[in-house]
Protein backbone atom coordinates (compact mmCIF):
# COMPACT_ATOMS: atom_id res chain seq x y z
CA UNK A 1 0.00 0.00 0.00
CA UNK A 2 1.25 3.42 -0.83
CA UNK A 3 1.02 6.54 1.33
CA UNK A 4 -1.07 8.16 -1.43
CA UNK A 5 -3.91 5.69 -0.72
CA UNK A 6 -3.91 6.52 3.00
CA UNK A 7 -3.83 10.29 2.32
CA UNK A 8 -6.64 9.93 -0.28
CA UNK A 9 -8.71 8.05 2.34
CA UNK A 10 -8.15 10.88 4.85
CA UNK A 11 -9.13 13.47 2.22
CA UNK A 12 -12.33 11.54 1.41
CA UNK A 13 -13.31 11.39 5.09
CA UNK A 14 -12.65 15.13 5.54
CA UNK A 15 -14.60 15.94 2.38
CA UNK A 16 -17.52 13.88 3.72
CA UNK A 17 -17.49 16.00 6.87
CA UNK A 18 -16.19 13.26 9.15
CA UNK A 19 -13.20 13.36 11.49
CA UNK A 20 -10.74 10.53 10.69
CA UNK A 21 -8.70 8.78 13.37
CA UNK A 22 -5.49 10.71 12.77
CA UNK A 23 -3.35 8.49 15.04
CA UNK A 24 -4.31 5.34 13.13
CA UNK A 25 -3.58 7.02 9.80
CA UNK A 26 -0.10 8.15 11.01
CA UNK A 27 0.60 4.64 12.35
CA UNK A 28 -0.41 3.13 9.01
CA UNK A 29 1.99 5.45 7.16
CA UNK A 30 4.79 4.60 9.62
CA UNK A 31 4.01 0.90 9.20
CA UNK A 32 4.64 1.03 5.44
CA UNK A 33 8.42 0.83 5.96
CA UNK A 34 9.19 3.91 3.87
CA UNK A 35 12.51 5.71 3.79
CA UNK A 36 12.77 8.44 6.41
CA UNK A 37 12.46 11.34 3.94
CA UNK A 38 9.55 9.68 2.16
CA UNK A 39 7.78 8.92 5.49
CA UNK A 40 8.35 12.51 6.69
CA UNK A 41 6.87 13.83 3.41
CA UNK A 42 3.78 11.56 3.68
CA UNK A 43 3.21 12.56 7.33
CA UNK A 44 3.54 16.27 6.36
CA UNK A 45 0.91 15.83 3.62
CA UNK A 46 -1.38 14.02 6.10
CA UNK A 47 -0.89 16.90 8.52
CA UNK A 48 -2.01 19.37 5.80
CA UNK A 49 -5.23 17.36 5.34
CA UNK A 50 -5.66 17.57 9.13
CA UNK A 51 -5.14 21.34 8.96
CA UNK A 52 -7.89 21.58 6.35
CA UNK A 53 -10.18 19.59 8.66
CA UNK A 54 -9.43 21.90 11.60
CA UNK A 55 -9.95 25.00 9.46
CA UNK A 56 -13.29 23.74 8.18
CA UNK A 57 -14.52 22.91 11.65
CA UNK A 58 -13.58 26.34 12.97
CA UNK A 59 -15.56 28.09 10.23
CA UNK A 60 -18.75 26.08 10.32
CA UNK A 61 -21.68 27.75 8.69
CA UNK A 62 -23.71 29.52 11.32
CA UNK A 63 -26.83 27.65 12.23
CA UNK A 64 -29.68 30.06 11.61
CA UNK A 65 -31.32 31.05 14.84
CA UNK A 66 -34.94 30.12 15.23
CA UNK A 67 -37.07 32.83 13.72
CA UNK A 68 -38.64 34.93 16.46
CA UNK A 69 -42.33 34.40 16.91
CA UNK A 70 -44.09 37.17 15.01
CA UNK A 71 -45.92 39.56 17.27
CA UNK A 72 -49.55 39.82 16.19
CA UNK A 73 -50.13 43.31 14.91
CA UNK A 74 -53.48 44.99 15.25
CA UNK A 75 -55.38 45.52 12.07
CA UNK A 76 -54.59 48.83 10.42
CA UNK A 77 -58.26 49.60 10.01
CA UNK A 78 -60.48 48.25 12.73
CA UNK A 79 -64.18 48.89 12.81
CA UNK A 80 -65.61 50.06 16.09
CA UNK A 81 -69.21 49.21 16.87
CA UNK A 82 -71.35 52.37 16.94
CA UNK A 83 -75.01 53.11 17.59
CA UNK A 84 -77.04 56.09 16.44
CA UNK A 85 -80.73 56.74 16.94
CA UNK A 86 -83.50 57.85 19.26
CA UNK A 87 -84.18 54.56 21.01
CA UNK A 88 -82.35 52.27 23.42
CA UNK A 89 -81.04 49.10 21.78
CA UNK A 90 -78.78 46.63 23.60
CA UNK A 91 -77.34 43.12 23.47
CA UNK A 92 -79.59 40.24 24.39
CA UNK A 93 -78.87 36.54 24.86
CA UNK A 94 -76.44 35.12 22.32
CA UNK A 95 -76.36 37.23 19.17
CA UNK A 96 -79.71 38.91 19.64
CA UNK A 97 -80.51 42.59 19.68
CA UNK A 98 -83.25 43.72 22.11
CA UNK A 99 -85.24 46.93 22.68
CA UNK A 100 -88.20 48.14 24.73
CA UNK A 101 -91.71 47.89 23.25
CA UNK A 102 -93.09 51.10 21.71
CA UNK A 103 -96.87 51.66 21.67
CA UNK A 104 -96.81 54.01 18.71
CA UNK A 105 -94.94 51.55 16.46
CA UNK A 106 -97.10 49.24 14.32
CA UNK A 107 -94.28 47.78 12.20
CA UNK A 108 -90.51 47.52 12.54
CA UNK A 109 -88.48 47.73 9.36
CA UNK A 110 -85.23 45.77 9.63
CA UNK A 111 -82.36 46.04 7.16
CA UNK A 112 -79.06 44.17 7.62
CA UNK A 113 -76.09 45.16 5.45
CA UNK A 114 -72.56 43.75 5.25
CA UNK A 115 -69.24 45.25 4.31
CA UNK A 116 -66.82 42.63 2.98
CA UNK A 117 -63.93 45.13 2.79
CA UNK A 118 -63.31 47.82 5.40
CA UNK A 119 -62.96 50.43 2.68
CA UNK A 120 -66.08 49.40 0.75
CA UNK A 121 -69.65 50.55 1.28
CA UNK A 122 -72.23 48.45 3.10
CA UNK A 123 -74.32 46.24 0.82
CA UNK A 124 -77.86 45.20 1.83
CA UNK A 125 -77.86 41.52 2.74
CA UNK A 126 -81.40 41.11 3.95
CA UNK A 127 -84.39 43.27 4.75
CA UNK A 128 -87.82 42.66 6.12
CA UNK A 129 -90.50 43.70 8.59
CA UNK A 130 -91.24 42.68 12.15
CA UNK A 131 -94.58 43.14 13.93
CA UNK A 132 -94.97 46.22 16.12
CA UNK A 133 -94.88 44.16 19.33
CA UNK A 134 -91.49 42.59 18.49
CA UNK A 135 -88.72 43.43 20.95
CA UNK A 136 -85.75 41.40 19.67
CA UNK A 137 -84.03 40.07 16.57
CA UNK A 138 -81.26 37.48 16.08
CA UNK A 139 -78.27 38.82 14.12
CA UNK A 140 -76.05 36.77 11.77
CA UNK A 141 -72.73 37.86 13.29
CA UNK A 142 -69.51 36.81 11.60
CA UNK A 143 -66.14 38.23 10.61
CA UNK A 144 -67.48 40.87 8.19
CA UNK A 145 -68.93 44.04 9.73
CA UNK A 146 -72.72 44.40 9.81
CA UNK A 147 -74.86 47.50 9.76
CA UNK A 148 -78.36 47.11 11.19
CA UNK A 149 -81.15 49.61 10.52
CA UNK A 150 -84.11 49.21 12.88
CA UNK A 151 -86.88 51.64 11.97
CA UNK A 152 -90.18 51.83 13.87
CA UNK A 153 -93.13 53.23 11.88
CA UNK A 154 -96.64 54.21 13.07
CA UNK A 155 -99.98 53.50 11.29
CA UNK A 156 -99.42 56.29 8.79
CA UNK A 157 -95.91 55.03 7.88
CA UNK A 158 -94.23 57.90 9.68
CA UNK A 159 -90.85 57.14 11.28
CA UNK A 160 -91.27 57.14 15.08
CA UNK A 161 -88.20 55.31 16.39
CA UNK A 162 -84.90 54.40 14.80
CA UNK A 163 -81.58 52.81 15.65
CA UNK A 164 -78.63 52.31 13.35
CA UNK A 165 -75.85 50.02 14.52
CA UNK A 166 -72.63 49.84 12.49
CA UNK A 167 -69.47 47.75 12.67
CA UNK A 168 -70.95 44.74 14.43
CA UNK A 169 -68.85 41.58 14.17
CA UNK A 170 -68.39 38.57 16.39
CA UNK A 171 -65.22 40.28 17.64
CA UNK A 172 -66.79 43.69 18.39
CA UNK A 173 -70.08 42.32 19.73
CA UNK A 174 -68.87 42.22 23.35
CA UNK A 175 -67.04 45.58 23.15
CA UNK A 176 -68.60 48.76 24.43
CA UNK A 177 -70.58 50.37 21.62
CA UNK A 178 -69.83 53.98 20.82
CA UNK A 179 -72.96 56.13 20.91
CA UNK A 180 -73.14 58.81 18.24
CA UNK A 181 -75.34 61.88 18.38
CA UNK A 182 -78.64 61.69 16.54
CA UNK A 183 -80.47 64.45 14.69
CA UNK A 184 -83.72 63.57 16.42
Amino acid sequence: MEPETIIAEARALVAAGRDPDWKKLRDRIRGLGLATAEQRDALRRLERVGAVRRARSSVRPAVPAAAPTPVPRPALLRTRATITGNMDVRRGDGDSLVWKPERAVTVWELRISTRPDLRADYEVRESGELPGDATSVELPLGDTPLRVHLLGRDRGGRLVRRAILSGLTRETWADRWQRRASAS
